[in-house]
């Protein structure tokens, strides 16, 4: 199971973080470039890999500082009086998101240079500057799925670990 994690992972080694979205808690990083069609035929520019993160995670930054999975729950920094109404759902709006939209547009080369499977689905991607991604789930609290990699190429290929093991 180890080898089967770490030849999927393996397949983003080289390429750059392109891109990161958002939908509620889970949180997307994409890997190298693709687009993909919607059924109403809207072109969306996407990684051709995708990494969705549905567990704690820290994107630890080479100059020690951390942007963590908890950031989501607070208020993105703005000058002046801050926004009456917070809504950590809306895209945007938090600390995390601000965060690594400045991380993604601030180091346009962001490639994985190593990609380490360790134990208890915990993964450590490490980036050709030193920063690092790691994700560490809780197994403690068990979901359905802790995280997800997946292609956007049309190739089917798909891993994830959740409770119930990788599938």
């Amino acid at each position: 199971m180890q080898e089967q994690l770490q030849a999927a992972f393996d397949k983003i080694k080289g390429l750059p973080l392109t891109k990161t979205t958002r939908s509620e808690l889970v949180q997307y990083f994409h890997f190298g470039r693709t687009s993909y069609t919607t059924s109403q035929g809207l072109i969306l520019d996407v990684g051709a890999y995708t990494l969705a993160v549905n567990c704690p995670w820290q994107f630890q930054l080479a100059n020690g500082d951390a942007i963590k999975h908890s950031e989501v729950f607070m208020r993105k920094r703005e000058p002046g009086m801050p926004s009456l109404k917070f809504d950590w759902k809306a895209p945007g709006a938090n600390l995390r998101d601000q965060r690594l939209q400045g991380l993604v547009i601030s180091s346009q080369a962001l490639a994985i240079e190593t990609a380490e499977v360790k134990g208890a689905y915990s993964v450590e991607l490490t980036f050709v500057n030193g920063d690092r991604l790691v994700l560490a789930p809780d197994l403690g609290k068990p979901q359905e799925e802790y995280w997800q990699l997946f292609s956007n190429t049309g190739d089917g290929f798909s891993i994830g670990a959740g409770a119930a093991g990788i599938k």
